[in-house]
């Protein structure tokens, strides 16, 4: 399940042009994990623990979830970042879309099991995120780390 979600993620990252601040929620207990270039951040609960060659990915102790957030270039597009996330990850129930937000289900894969999310901000920084997880158990946690997703604390 990790590895193509990691290079779907840091495809996505990759080409994706994007820019709004969000205030963050964090849980309490819970930590925060930051993209690569230390410009966007999400909450995570303190017991995931991040991918050994890509730190901004972080995975649930039971293996069954996993998330990575990526910042975007400054002067991105989010209307481009929304229109390509849509090309490469067809949606299949969209959450939220807003000129700010955007929180879809990817469409799944044949023979995969997995609920795969994309969500996004807009604003003075763009950020990016993709989280995966497996059965409806961590449905509530997924949320909550959807909620966290934001330009990373200064």
């Amino acid at each position: 399940m990790q590895h193509t979600f990691v290079w779907s993620a840091v495809l996505c990252g990759a080409i994706l042009p994007g820019g709004t601040a969000v205030a963050q929620t964090v849980p309490a207990g819970w930590k925060t994990v930051t993209d690569m270039r230390k410009v966007c951040q999400i909450a995570v609960p303190a017991d995931w623990t991040p991918d050994a060659l890509l730190k901004s990915m972080v995975t649930s102790p039971d293996k069954k979830a996993n998330v990575v957030v990526h910042g975007l270039r400054s002067g991105s597009d989010y209307a481009g970042v929304v229109a390509t996330a849509k090309l490469m990850f067809p949606p299949a129930k969209t959450f939220e879309e807003s000129a700010t937000r955007i929180w879809f289900e990817e469409t799944p894969q044949a023979g995969k099991t997995a609920t795969k999310w994309y969500f996004a901000i807009g604003g003075a920084q763009a950020c990016n995120a993709e989280i995966e997880f497996e059965g409806t158990a961590l449905e509530d946690t997924a949320k909550k780390i959807v909620a966290s997703l934001a330009p990373a604390a200064k």
